[in-house]
C-alpha cells in the first residue's frame, strides 16, 4: 500500500523556530543591537531562518554574516549555544511529529548533502544524549547508538571546538540548512513513545537478545557472504525454518495467554537507487509474514505494522534478500541495448521488480505447506489463530493510516532483467518452514 500525502502539508513550518528558542521575542519585535550577546545571536539566527525564500541569502553567505556579527572572541561559542538550543527545540518538535533519527537523516540525504546530514546527526545525537536510557525505548537507544557511530560530537557546541573561522562558517551553514529541513517535516504517525516518557517498556529486548534470532542472523550472514547459490539457498532455508517455528510458537502462546499482544510498528528506510522495486520486495516479505507495509515514496521509508517478532523477522529477511538480489544483479555488469545506449538502469529496475514478485510467490507457496506441517505435528488448526492476528494488524493499520491509496504497479521494461530477476529469486528460493499466511 502507498501512503497518501500527510495532512498539514501546507502548514509545515513549526512555531518552534519563531518563538521557543528566542524566549519572549521574535526577530520582528526587537532591535538586535540592543540585546545582550545571547539574545543578539538568537535574533540573528532566527532572522536567517525566518526569512522568506525570496529574501534568503545563500546558506554560506548567511553563515559568514553570522560569524562576522561580532569580533568578541566568545562570539563563536555564543552562536554554537544558540544553534544547540534552537536545534533541541526543532528536533524535539520533529519527534512529536512522528519522526525518528533514521527518517530525518534519510530525508536530508535525499534532498541535501552529506555535510548537512552530518550536522543533523550531530544535533540529534546531542539532543538524545540528554536522556537517560530509562527514558528511551529500545529503538530510540539503537538509533542514538547509530548516530554515535556516524559522528563524534554530541551537539554543535562540541563540534565547533578547535575549528578555524572558515571551518566554523561551513558548520554554521550546514546547521542552518539542516534546521530548515527539520522544521519543514510533515506530521506522520508516531511509532514509538517520545524520548523522556516515563515507564517505557523496552519492547525489543526479548527478540533482540534471543538465541533464536542470533542463529537466524548468523545463517543469513552466511547466505549473504557465500558465492555458492546452493549454500546460500541452504542457509536461507534454515533461517526460514527457524523464523517459521518462532512465529507460530509466538502466535500459539499469545492465543493461550490472557489477552492478546497488540500489534507494533517499525519503519525501514528504502535506500536509493531503485526505491520502488526495493519497497515491493519489502512488501512481499511483509505480507508473507503477517505484517502490513505502507510505503511513503516522498519520505523514503516503509512503515510496517505487525507482531513484534514478525516485524523483526521481516527486517532480517529484507536485509538479507536485498543483499543477495543486489549481488546477483551487479554480477550481470553494465548492459547496452541494440542501439548502443546503456540499458543498465532498466535491466536492474526490472530485475529487482521480478525478483520481488517471484520471492512473494515462493513465500506464499511454501506458506500453505508450512501450515499443514505444523497443524499435523501439533493437532492444532492454525487458520483461525493466524486470522485473528491478521485482523488485529489490519485494524491497527487502518487506525494509523486512514488515507491509504493503492499505488500503481511497477512496470517491467527490460525482458532480460525480468528473466534474470526471477531466476535469482529461484536461486534464493524459500522452501518449507516459511512463516504461514492466509490463502
Amino acid at each position: 500500500m502507498i501512503w497518501s500525502e500527510p495532512v498539514g502539508k501546507n502548514n509545515r513550518k513549526s512555531n518552534a523556530r519563531r518563538g521557543a528558542a528566542s524566549g519572549a521575542f521574535t526577530p520582528a519585535d526587537l532591535d538586535g543591537e540592543a540585546l545582550p550577546p545571547v539574545g543578539r545571536a538568537r535574533y540573528a539566527v532566527l532572522g536567517v531562518l525566518n526569512a522568506s525564500p525570496a529574501d534568503r541569502l545563500d546558506w554560506v553567505d548567511a553563515a559568514s554574516n553570522l560569524e562576522g556579527e561580532s569580533s568578541d572572541p566568545d562570539w563563536p561559542a555564543v552562536l554554537a549555544g544558540v544553534f544547540e538550543e534552537l536545534g533541541d527545540d526543532l528536533i524535539e518538535h520533529s519527534w512529536r511529529r512522528g519522526w525518528m533519527p533514521r527518517e530525518v537523516l534519510s530525508a536530508i540525504r535525499k534532498k541535501l548533502n552529506a555535510e548537512v546530514a552530518r550536522a543533523g546527526a550531530v544535533m540529534m545525537l546531542g539532543q538524545l544524549s540528554r536522556y537517560p536510557e530509562s527514558q528511551l525505548s529500545d529503538r530510540w537507544i539503537v538509533q542514538r547508538e547509530e548516530l554515535a557511530e556516524q559522528v563524534a560530537s554530541k551537539g554543535v557546541a562540541e563540534a565547533c571546538k578547535g575549528l578555524g573561522r572558515w571551518e566554523r562558517i561551513e558548520l554554521w551553514a550546514a546547521v542552518l540548512e539542516a534546521l530548515d529541513l527539520i522544521d519543514s517535516v510533515p506530521e506522520i504517525p508516531r511509532v514509538e513513545p517520545l524520548p523522556g516518557s516515563p515507564m517505557i517498556a523496552h519492547r525489543l529486548g526479548v527478540a533482540e537478545s534471543s538465541r533464536t534470532y542470533e542463529r537466524i542472523r548468523a545463517l543469513l550472514a552466511k547466505a549473504e557472504s557465500t558465492d555458492s547459490d546452493a549454500e546460500a539457498e541452504a542457509f536461507t532455508a534454515k533461517a526460514q525454518q527457524l523464523i517459521a517455528r518462532h512465529s507460530i510458537n509466538e502466535a500459539l502462546l499469545d492465543e493461550a495467554g490472557q489477552g492478546h499482544r497488540e500489534p507494533e510498528t517499525l519503519r525501514i528506510i528504502i535506500e536509493r537507487p531503485y526505491e520502488q522495486p526495493k519497497s515491493e520486495l519489502l512488501a512481499q516479505i511483509a505480507h508473507a509474514n503477517h505484517c502490513r507495509p505502507v510505503y511513503w515514496a516522498a519520505g523514503g521509508f516503509t512503515t510496517l505494522v505487525g507482531d513484534r517478532g514478525d516485524l523483526r523477522s521481516v527486517e532480517l529477511l529484507y536485509s538479507s534478500l536485498l543483499v543477495q538480489a543486489t549481488s546477483a544483479m551487479t554480477r550481470a555488469g553494465s548492459l547496452v541495448d541494440r542501439s548502443g545506449k546503456s540499458a543498465t538502469r532498466s535491466f536492474r529496475q526490472s530485475f529487482l521488480a521480478s525478483f520481488a514478485w517471484r520471492i512473494g510467490e515462493r513465500l506464499h507457496e511454501s506458506a500453505a505447506d508450512t501450515e499443514r506441517e505444523v497443524a499435523e505435528e501439533t493437532g492444532t488448526d492454525l487458520v483461525p489463530v493466524m486470522r485473528e492476528r491478521d485482523d488485529r494488524v489490519d485494524a491497527k493499520t487502518d487506525a494509523l493510516f486512514p488515507n491509504l491509496v493503492r499505488g500503481r504497479a511497477i512496470r517491467v521494461t527490460n525482458y532480460e532483467g525480468h528473466v534474470a530477476g526471477r531466476a535469482a529469486a529461484d536461486a534464493a528460493r524459500l522452501t518449507t518452514g516459511d512463516p504461514i499466511t492466509r490463502d
